[in-house]
């Protein structure tokens, strides 16, 4: 077994009981409730591409909520709801866009991903 995969992975029934709990506390805000957020392949593929290039040394995942101005080509239904935010970071001593010095872990601000399906209302093959 992979000792960085065993030691990240969560058994089911954990995560199981992880999800039930959020979703317990996200039923106070029935309008913003996001049980998941599902990325196809090919944007997680970009991402991982950009991740190799030997700049980047993670992935930050911002937790954010959709407003009226960042819904052009989405359903209004999703405003309100919860999201995530993919961010790649940079590792130290990079130039950021603006050619300034990276620190540790700082934000790639110019490869923001997002524009996953969400789930309520599109869940197939959600099982936790």
């Amino acid at each position: 077994m992979n000792p960085i995969k065993g030691d990240t992975n969560v058994p089911v029934e954990i995560a199981k009981d992880m999800v039930s709990a959020y979703a317990s506390e996200a039923s106070k805000y029935p309008k913003s409730y996001t049980k998941a957020v599902w990325f196809p392949a090919d944007q997680i593929l970009e991402i991982a591409k950009t991740l190799s290039d030997g700049k980047h040394d993670g992935l930050r995942i911002y937790f954010g909520q959709y407003t009226a101005e960042s819904l052009d080509g989405l359903p209004k239904e999703f405003e309100g709801r919860n999201t995530a935010l993919l961010v790649p970071t940079y590792a130290a001593g990079f130039k950021n866009s603006l050619g300034d010095p990276t620190e540790e872990h700082e934000d790639d601000i110019d490869d923001i991903g997002n524009r996953g399906e969400l789930c309520p209302s599109m869940c197939a093959g959600a099982v936790l």
